[in-house]
Formats: structure tokens, sequence, C-alpha cells
């Protein structure tokens, strides 16, 4: 019985065995073929721009304040009456150096000055007997006619006289002082405003009665980067462009040179500030008025002998350029970056083609399909 079962196991074995056998042969015979795969280089479609060499001055956008730099108020000096006002010191009137103002009243002034006058024309006369008699007493002396006493009391009477004289003098030139005073004169050309002042009225010596600017120092004040700032000094002497604007709606422009910068930086803009005077004359045309807001056009400076590629063109340190179809790696140092745009120096020359597109990847010795 055992013998039988055995006899079967064995030859189920090889049948399973045999049909393996013949199925992995058949496999083997039916695969198909592999065939072999042509790998295709692939290609970079680009825009290109072509190389010069130039000398540029980018600008950039900043906004300022017009300002004067000379400015203060107007004060007689003196106490008293005002007698005199000139028709043209009113609020927002143009007026000339050294124009008469206003005047106060000035009798009292004139008396003390003639007063004085008086009184220092006759010590200048007791002064002048006083060194004669000092001067006979000394020879009287000499033969001791008098005694030593009575000449040293004749040296101190002198020297009252001349302590008087002195003393009046200066009054009388401290009276003419404040005749002076009395009359309120323009030290400079400017504009009048907060004028507060009436005929009759009663001054004192420290009252203001108005303000003024000088027309003659309008400058525009204007906030730059730290960047910028740091080399701020070749910026002096530039020329820059001044807007003064009404939402859309150019109202003037007029230039300026930009004389020098702020001692110290702004912590609130984080930059620091330059001042560019602009010149101007009383009731021109394109005068914009103190306190304005204006937007500075303003340069970086000059740039000189270099290539301007569009920002995209760079890569790091390097651009490319195309020879032949195959992109080529090109190291460049950069000089400037502006809004859109680069300014560099490198192993570049006259009307190479520089990739402007970006791509993100390594396209040395890649090939490349310039479009336009």
């Amino acid at each position: 019985m055992l013998s039988k079962i055995f006899s079967l196991k064995t030859i189920i074995f090889f049948i399973v065995l045999g049909i393996s056998i013949f199925s992995y042969k058949y496999l083997i015979t039916t695969k198909p073929q592999a065939k072999p795969f042509k790998v295709e280089e692939k290609v970079f479609y680009v825009n290109v721009v072509k190389t010069k060499r130039d000398n540029y001055t980018p600008t950039s956008d900043a906004f300022g304040k017009i300002v004067s730099s000379r400015s203060g108020d107007l004060r007689f000096g003196v106490s008293g009456k005002v007698d005199f006002i000139s028709k043209s010191f009113l609020n927002g009137s143009y007026v000339t150096n050294g124009q008469v103002l206003a005047k106060l009243d000035q009798k009292r002034f004139l008396l003390d000055i003639k007063k004085l006058a008086s009184e220092t024309q006759e010590l200048a006369k007791q002064l002048d007997i006083r060194k004669r008699q000092v001067k006979r007493f000394k020879s009287m002396l000499a033969r001791k006619v008098i005694s030593q006493s009575r000449y040293d009391n004749e040296l101190i009477l002198l020297s009252k006289n001349k302590s008087d004289y002195s003393r009046s003098k200066i009054n009388l030139e401290k009276a003419q002082e404040d005749l002076s005073y009395s009359i309120l004169k323009a030290k400079f050309n400017g504009r009048l405003s907060n004028v507060k002042i009436n005929k009759g009225q009663f001054i004192t010596s420290n009252e203001k009665i108005a303000d003024i600017f000088s027309i003659d120092d309008i400058e525009v004040e204007f906030v730059v980067p730290s960047k910028v700032f740091s080399n701020s000094k070749g910026l002096i002497g530039k020329s820059i462009e001044v807007l003064w604007e009404g939402g859309t709606t150019s109202l003037k422009n007029i230039k300026g040179n930009i004389e020098r910068s702020d001692g110290r930086t702004n912590e609130n803009e984080g930059g620091g500030k330059l001042f560019a005077k602009i010149n101007l004359k009383v009731n021109e045309n394109n005068y914009i008025p103190v306190g304005t807001f204006v937007r500075v056009i303003y340069p970086h400076g000059d740039f000189i002998s270099l290539f301007k590629l569009p920002e995209t063109a760079l890569f790091g340190d390097k651009v490319y350029i195309v020879e032949n179809r195959i992109a080529k790696e090109r190291k460049v140092d950069l000089k400037y970056k502006g809004s859109g745009f680069i300014l560099v120096e490198g192993d570049l020359t006259e009307n190479d083609q520089v990739i402007s597109t970006r791509i993100p990847s390594e396209l040395h010795n890649k090939k490349v399909t310039v479009l336009n």
C-alpha cells in the first residue's frame, strides 16, 4: 500500500517539475527583445541681450520738504510806540535786504542823543583843560614849586575826567544804537509770516512781531537709505530734480544741487538726510512754497565703463553668454543694483549675447535656443 502511494507522489513530482522547466524555457524563448533607448540632449529656450560698455548715472526717488536754511523773527530791540508801518509789512510779502519795515516814535531817542552829545562834548573840553593843567603841575613839581601831594591830587582829577568822558561817550553810542533799533529793517531778501503789528501799538524790546525766512537760501531736505548716505560725499555737487505733485498732477518741476549731508543718521527713516540748494528769485513762476512736501529724483553717483544688464541675467556672481548655441559661464563683479537692472564688470566683451531668462538649473555648456 505504501509503495503504491510513494510511487504516485513521485510521478506527480516529476510531472510538476517537467511543467516548470517547460514553462521557464517557454518564457525565455518568447520574451520581447530590449531595444536601445536614444537619449536626446535637452535644449533651453532663452532670451538674450547684447552687451555694451557705457557710463551710467542711476537715479532713485525720495520724498523731502522745502525749507529755508536762513530764518528768524523780527523784533525792534527797544521799547516804544509804533509810528510807521511799511505797506510791504504784511503776511506773505517779499522784502529786500535793508528795506525799512516799521519805525517807533524816535523823539525820546533823539532827545537822549542830543543830551549825551552835549555832555560828552563838555567833558571832552574839561579833559583837555585838565591835561594841560597836569602838564603845568609836572613842570612846577620839577622846579619844586608845588608838593608831590598836590601833583598827585591833580592826577586823580585827570583820571576822574577821563572816566566821566569815557562813560558819557559809551552812553552816547548806546543811545545812537537804540535809535537804530527803533527802525526795523529786513536783514536779507525774505518772505514774511505771522505779522502782528499796528500803528500806535506799544512794543516791548523783546516782543516778536513777525517771522521771516530767506528766499535766497531755499533748499530741499530729503532722506536717503543708509547705503546711499554712507557714500554721500560723492554726491555733493550733483544735480537733482524736485517735483511738486498734487496726486497724479505735476504742479512744479525745478532743479537743485546737493550741497551737504546731515551730521547724523535719521533713526526713524533708517538712513540720512541730504540738503540741496534751489536757486530762485523773488516772485519767480516756478517757486515752491516753504513747507511743501516734494518728490526728489537724485543720482547715486557716476559709474564709468560698465555693462548694464537685466537683473534676471545674474546668477550669483556669474552670467551666461551664448556661443554657437552653447551657454558659457562668465564671472562678473556687481557694481550697482537698481530697480530691475544691474551694472557689472567682468569677463565680457562688446556685443556678447547674455542670457536674460531666469533658468533654475546650471546652464554651463548646455545647448540653448535664442528666442529674441
